[in-house]
């Protein structure tokens, strides 16, 4: 696609890999910025998939169902 050569600002993949270009390249320490992932929890999901699930159902819940919103066919949780 010509916006992801071209494009500054609506061009996201660019500026995820290379957050803080232009700050880095300011300083003097190159100019691409900089690659990795500054999320703990995004880089637990690569390496960690299930690892990941957990965490997420630690804050969300652990169940495809919700008693409060049933959908036909999707099992509501079970009392605990």
């Amino acid at each position: 696609r010509d916006a992801r050569a071209n494009d500054q600002s609506q061009n996201q993949l660019f500026k995820l890999l290379h957050r803080g270009y232009t700050g880095v390249y300011a300083n003097g320490d190159g100019a691409k910025g900089i690659a990795e992932c500054p999320f703990e929890f995004y880089n637990t999901w690569v390496k960690e998939p299930k690892l990941a699930q957990e965490m997420s159902e630690a804050v969300t819940r652990r169940t495809i169902g919700v008693s409060c919103c049933p959908v036909a066919g999707i099992p509501e949780p079970e009392e605990e």
